[in-house]
């Protein structure tokens, strides 16, 4: 009974995971974002973007004004940051003194100290 058995527990892990994993790149690969349907299909019609699929247009005149296209809603509000939904995703205004000078069902206008632009 001073026998000890040796675990060969280790060895058929290896074996197994070199058979079952033969020819298959296991590591980790870097997702890329894709385009929506909408979008490739712009890129092969050769039309704008924000034409087919409504992508959002932001156009900032130096860091004191923002114009802000294809919007669906506001998400949030107040002089330190405006969260504003589009149909692709959501945008975040920072900054100081925010304030919004004027907004139709597609466009709004926004002024103050801009410090960044995030999409979410």
């Amino acid at each position: 009974m001073g026998k000890r058995l040796k675990s060969s527990h280790k060895k058929f892990k290896k074996e197994a995971r070199d058979t079952l994993y033969k020819g298959i790149d296991t590591r980790k690969k870097k997702i890329e974002p894709r385009l929506s349907c909408l979008e490739e299909l712009s890129c092969h019609l050769n039309l704008p973007a924000d034409v087919i699929a409504g992508a959002p247009i932001i156009t900032a005149t130096g860091r004191n004004e923002i114009s802000l296209e294809n919007y669906k809603g506001i998400i949030e509000y107040n002089s330190s940051l405006i969260k504003v939904q589009t149909k692709a995703c959501k945008i975040c205004i920072e900054g100081k003194e925010l304030n919004i000078l004027y907004l139709t069902e597609d466009e709004m206008k926004i002024i103050g100290i801009i410090k960044a632009i995030h999409y979410q």
